[in-house]
């Protein structure tokens, strides 16, 4: 049987109380026994030398066993509660008042009678008890002297055999039915304290596990859920315990948005591709089946515009297969950083060298401001690289005939240089301005743009500064260019 939390507690604490109430009843006994033979001692101290006082045979200091005896069995029947011993000065026992089977010693060590008679040690003091091997108990003891002579001790055990036996019964059936009824008192009081202390403290931890499972039952959805509110700076373990648990659940829920987000842009993505696949691999099944069709119709001319047309297409193809595959491995973190320190200045005079040969077709300027820019930065330099062709790439796209595209280098702060690939080109409406990362998202003013692209640039150019920590930002309006910017650690 499985056993809650709220039970476990419960019983646990049930046993350490039976436990202490125990140890306490075993304590209390003892403590209580200590006080009785105190008390006893103390009031039955002088009982011996007022015997030895007023008895003529024992004042005398006469040793005679006969009347002796005849003396202490007088004496207990008087006093049951007593037993009477005289001792030689050595503590050998000469005659007491019990029958001779029930005497298990013949001799009582001297040591405690001396001390309670000099008054050495605090009481209660034991002596041996004469009816037992081992067991000692309260006494009373005075020396009995012929003349100046010491004949030997009255040793008296004030609380015998027989005041035992019916003490001990007496005192039995009183503590048990003391003991049963005030243990079932407490234990009843402590179980319904308890109950109720435990069903108090336990109460967050019910109400936590109600809601795991709600949310279990619930396809782990907290949008049907009313999550409470734990506190967040509360001393309680369960309290801070159910703040990281809503923490989770928001986490969780975040990652299941972000799923159902990526699979929807992944399945119009693909949508996208396909049509964009299609349509140069239709192109050049069109030509390809002209050209093996009609061959002999067909002038070198025309041939060779087929094949312009067809190795045109095999490119965009190709490229937008690439491209495909790049950001494919960027979205899954199958890429490595290396990052160095490297002259910016140099970079981008490559960079502009590579497309100038495009952009004077386009009759578009690039220009590098300022000219002379030897500035260091720490970066990884072949996707920084990537990144700038990528942006130049999609300048050259919307900057029209006799314009110009500025990369810029500006000292923004003591750590950061910010660089900037701004054009002077058609430009971006504001709406749109935080689509345009977005794959195959393509402006409005984009869209009859009648030069072909695959619409893939700008976000792999996201994706890779996310890579490298770096936040790029764009400023634009309709008719006045665009201006990307981010910016490059100091070395």
């Amino acid at each position: 049987m499985k056993l809650s939390l709220y039970q476990r507690l419960s019983i646990s604490l049930c046993l350490v109380f039976v436990a202490i109430a125990m140890l306490f009843y075993v304590w209390s006994e003892q403590v209580s026994e200590q006080l009785r033979y105190q008390s006893q001692q103390r009031l039955h101290i002088s009982l011996a030398a007022n015997l030895a006082r007023d008895n003529p045979l024992l004042q005398q200091g006469v040793y005679e066993q006969s009347a002796l005896e005849n003396l202490f069995h007088t004496l207990m029947v008087l006093g049951p509660a007593f037993e009477f011993y005289f001792l030689d000065a050595k503590g050998n026992i000469l005659t007491y008042s019990a029958d001779k089977s029930l005497i298990k010693r013949n001799k009582v060590d001297i040591q405690p009678i001396l001390s309670l008679i000099q008054n050495q040690a605090p009481l209660p003091i034991l002596g041996d008890d004469p009816r037992h091997n081992n067991r000692q108990k309260i006494f009373s003891a005075a020396p009995v002297f012929n003349g100046a002579s010491l004949t030997g001790y009255l040793y008296v055990i004030v609380a015998g055999e027989q005041y035992d036996n019916v003490f001990n019964a007496t005192q039995f059936n009183y503590k048990v039915e003391a003991y049963v009824l005030i243990s079932v008192a407490l234990l009843s009081f402590l179980f319904i304290l308890m109950l109720g202390l435990f069903r108090y403290f336990t109460a967050p931890i019910r109400k936590l596990h109600g809601e795991m499972q709600q949310l279990i039952d619930n396809n782990f959805d907290s949008s049907a859920l009313q999550l409470t509110s734990w506190q967040k700076n509360s001393h309680s373990e369960i309290q801070r315990l159910g703040c990281m648990y809503t923490q989770m659940v928001s986490k969780i829920n975040a990652q299941f948005d972000s799923v159902a987000k990526n699979e929807q842009t992944r399945r119009e993505l693909l949508a996208h591709i396909s049509h964009d696949l299609r349509t140069p691999l239709a192109s050049i099944q069109g030509f390809i089946e002209t050209l093996s069709l009609s061959s002999d119709n067909i002038s070198p001319a025309q041939r060779q515009e087929y094949m312009q047309t067809v190795l045109r297409n095999t490119k965009q193809l190709n490229q937008l297969i690439d491209e495909i595959f790049e950001l494919a491995h960027l979205e899954e973190g199958q890429v490595s950083i290396m990052q160095e320190a490297f002259n910016l200045g140099e970079l981008l005079y490559d960079v502009v060298a590579k497309f100038s040969l495009q952009a004077n077709k386009l009759n578009v300027s690039l220009v590098i401001k300022p000219e002379r820019c030897n500035y260091r930065v720490f970066c990884d330099i072949a996707k920084l690289e990537r990144v700038l062709s990528n942006l130049i790439e999609n300048a050259l796209r919307h900057t029209p005939s006799g314009g110009m595209i500025t990369l810029e280098i500006v000292d923004v702060s003591e750590n950061f240089y910010q660089l900037s690939v701004i054009d002077n080109g058609s430009g971006i409406k504001k709406a749109e301005l935080d689509y345009i990362f977005d794959a195959r998202y393509r402006a409005s003013n984009a869209i009859n743009n009648d030069k072909k692209h695959n619409g893939l640039g700008l976000a792999i150019t996201k994706q890779l500064l996310q890579l490298l920590n770096i936040d790029i930002k764009v400023e634009s309006d309709i008719g006045k260019g665009a201006k990307f910017k981010f910016n490059l650690r100091k070395t």
